[in-house]
């Protein structure tokens, strides 16, 4: 018996990808409504959602690269949070079009390397799904840099 794991890919807008379970993802806004908050550079800024500031994060950024140029295809995927780090319970991740959802089972998926600049804080492993590569992230990891930014006053949003 095999079982299915029902999970999204989400292109980044440098062309890296992100794995994530289904249920990670709760809406995907369009890029007009992030507002700058300043504080570190991969923090793009603010977007506003169920009436509350949501911080959104430039992944690739946060993991090393350099700022990719936003297109008219960049959106803002809003994620739930997994732990209580975050004041509302949610962050958002810049991402290039809307994410894919994939059906993956044990056969689906083979490890794969990791890439040069990868952080071993932020990138739990690499896979292959067929033809594309993915990065599954670290999301404490990321919601504690949130965190972190937040206390020291970069998102506007309580610590």
């Amino acid at each position: 018996m095999t079982r299915d794991l029902y999970a999204v890919l989400i292109t980044l807008p440098g062309g890296d990808t992100l794995l994530l379970p289904n249920a990670a993802v709760v809406e995907v806004l369009s890029m007009e409504g992030v507002a700058p908050a300043g504080g570190p550079a991969w923090l793009a800024g603010r977007c506003q959602y169920n009436g509350r500031p949501v911080p959104v994060v430039n992944f690739e950024v946060l993991n090393g690269a350099p700022a990719p140029e936003a297109s008219a295809r960049t959106r803002v995927t809003v994620l739930n949070g997994i732990t209580t780090q975050l004041a509302g319970g949610q962050f958002a991740v810049l991402s290039q079009g809307y994410p894919h959802l994939v059906t993956l089972n044990a056969n689906a998926v083979v490890r794969d390397t990791a890439a040069p600049a990868d952080s071993r804080d932020l990138i739990v492993t690499r896979v292959r799904i067929a033809n594309t590569k993915a990065a599954i992230p670290n999301l404490e990891a990321v919601e504690r840099e949130i965190a972190e930014a937040e206390a020291a006053g970069a998102t506007g949003e309580p610590a």
